[in-house]
């Protein structure tokens, strides 16, 4: 009975020297501006601690331990340029480890990035990057987290313009060599964030709506190019998403006209090009993909039609599933007559 009470209070007091060891709050310290030797150690220990504590499997463990890690984040906190370069620093070298390819916790890796995506700097950013290339990261999970993470970090509104640029024509060049749908879309998402920086002048918004409206027209002229002839394409999944939004973005009062027009004069002879194969050769036989492309057929169809102005209002979904190709094909040749 002895032994047990030992126990006991053995196990309490290590519980309580646990808990007391815990980085405290670095909240405070990360809104000054003038930051000393002393309270940068206390943002190291607090950001390469908790990152340590990310490398669990226990959710409620790694939820907590996220939690404190964006806590620094909060609206309250107000962290100064400073703050948020140190806290980045640290969160880099806290982070290593688990974004290392040896590291087999694939949500400690995800989460790391998470928290990445509200540094909104170009430490997080050059990580970001790294890991949304198919050829440098070959984790799906880890590529979708990253490219979210860009258009979050692009929204933060700390990257100055030039670096925006840099990382945004980067990710679009990624969507080449991507073969997962959802990574694909969200990579689109990330350049059409282009569009809502905070903080920007008049002359800023202008260049930045531009850039966004190029980069997502190349990078979909180049996804469509690529997509066989003939047989499933799995990418094409994304198209559903892709589309609609593109054409909602069009739609926003303000859009220069001028740039609309450069939009749809690049991608209606792609999208044409596209309806017009898939109804040649639909890939019958496989019906969640025959699904997935009659829902990009519809999306490429209104786009088209907005582009051309006709308000078309052919039901091609219901062509497809009534597998009525000829019908589709006569659409695409009376779109072709329009060019």
């Amino acid at each position: 009975m002895l032994h047990l009470r030992l126990i006991t209070t053995f196990i309490a007091l290590f519980l309580c020297t646990a808990a007391f060891s815990q980085p405290r709050s670095i909240s405070k310290i990360v809104g000054e501006s003038e930051i000393n030797e002393e309270d940068e150690k206390k943002i190291q220990k607090f950001a390469v601690a908790w990152a340590e504590e990310l490398q669990t499997t226990d959710a409620e463990a790694l939820k907590h331990a996220h939690n404190k890690l964006t806590s620094p984040f909060d609206d309250g906190v107000h962290m100064t340029p400073h703050g948020r370069s140190l806290y980045g620093k640290y969160l880099k070298e806290g982070f290593a480890p688990l974004l290392s390819d040896e590291n087999e916790n694939e949500m400690a890796a995800v989460n790391a990035l998470q928290i990445y995506s509200l540094l909104g700097t170009e430490q997080g950013c050059a990580v970001l990057i790294k890991h949304a290339h198919a050829g440098t990261q070959k984790r799906d999970a880890l590529r979708l987290w990253a490219s979210i993470g860009l258009g979050s970090t692009f929204l933060v509104g700390e990257l100055p313009q030039n670096r925006i640029d840099r990382y945004a024509k980067l990710l679009s060049s990624y969507i080449g060599n991507e073969g997962v749908w959802y990574v694909l879309a969200r990579q689109f998402d990330a350049l059409a964030a282009l569009q809502s920086i905070p903080g920007l002048d008049r002359s800023q918004r202008v260049e930045m709506e531009e850039l966004s409206f190029t980069l997502q027209t190349n990078a979909l002229v180049k996804l469509l190019s690529s997509i066989p002839i003939d047989g499933a394409d799995q990418r094409v999944q994304a198209l559903p998403l892709v589309l609609p939004s593109l054409r909602m973005q069009l739609n926003e009062p303000g859009v220069d006209d001028e740039l609309k027009s450069t939009v749809f004069d690049s991608t209606i002879p792609h999208l044409i090009t596209f309806v017009e194969n898939a109804s040649t050769n639909p890939p019958v036989g496989d019906s969640a993909m025959m699904a997935s492309y009659g829902r990009a057929l519809h999306s490429a169809g209104l786009l088209i039609s907005k582009g051309q102005g006709t308000g078309e209002s052919v039901n091609i979904v219901e062509l497809w599933n009534n597998g009525d190709y000829p019908a589709i094909l006569a659409l695409t040749e009376t779109w072709k007559s329009k060019q």
